[in-house]
């Protein structure tokens, strides 16, 4: 069963007929987010029988908008992935963040303290490896000073 909440989402978008599909799914998850501070499985179901389309399609939107999150989180690192961070050790850093949260790209921490994601570039290239806290961008990491940037956020 549907939270009341949602229902009053769902009740006024049901009425809508301006927003295209895209538009009725962003505004519907945007708010469902709002209350649930990420969108919960049930809801993401419902919003897709809502706007008439594969629910995979929902998921699909949530990954491309970074303001969407289908798990509640508090912190979000980023790692870059481009090749010349890669070549510079970001590899590195990659798995060790891996290794002192024990979770992989996309996952989140059981503790909902982290979720973890990689970038293909973040344009800093000249001072990889590159990594990126809630926005905060740290630059020549090393696989070394994982351990103290992380304990700055726990």
């Amino acid at each position: 069963m549907l939270k009341k909440e949602w229902n009053d989402i769902f009740d006024y978008y049901r009425e809508e007929k301006t927003m295209t599909q895209s538009e009725l799914v962003i505004a519907v998850l945007t708010e469902l987010q709002a209350i649930e501070g990420c969108i919960p499985k049930e809801a993401r179901e419902a919003a897709a029988e809502l706007a008439g389309v594969n629910p995979g399609y929902v998921s699909a939107v949530i990954k491309r908008l970074p303001h969407l999150h289908e798990q509640s989180f508090r912190h979000e690192i980023k790692v870059c992935i481009s090749d010349r961070c890669k070549n510079k050790g970001g590899q590195d850093v990659l798995k060790e963040i891996q290794r002192i949260l024990k979770i992989r790209p996309g996952q989140v921490t059981r503790d909902k303290r982290f979720l973890l994601t990689t970038v293909y570039c973040m344009h800093y290239c000249t001072k990889g490896p590159n990594i990126q806290i809630d926005g905060r961008l740290f630059q020549n990491v090393t696989a070394a000073e994982v351990p103290s940037i992380l304990k700055k956020y726990s």
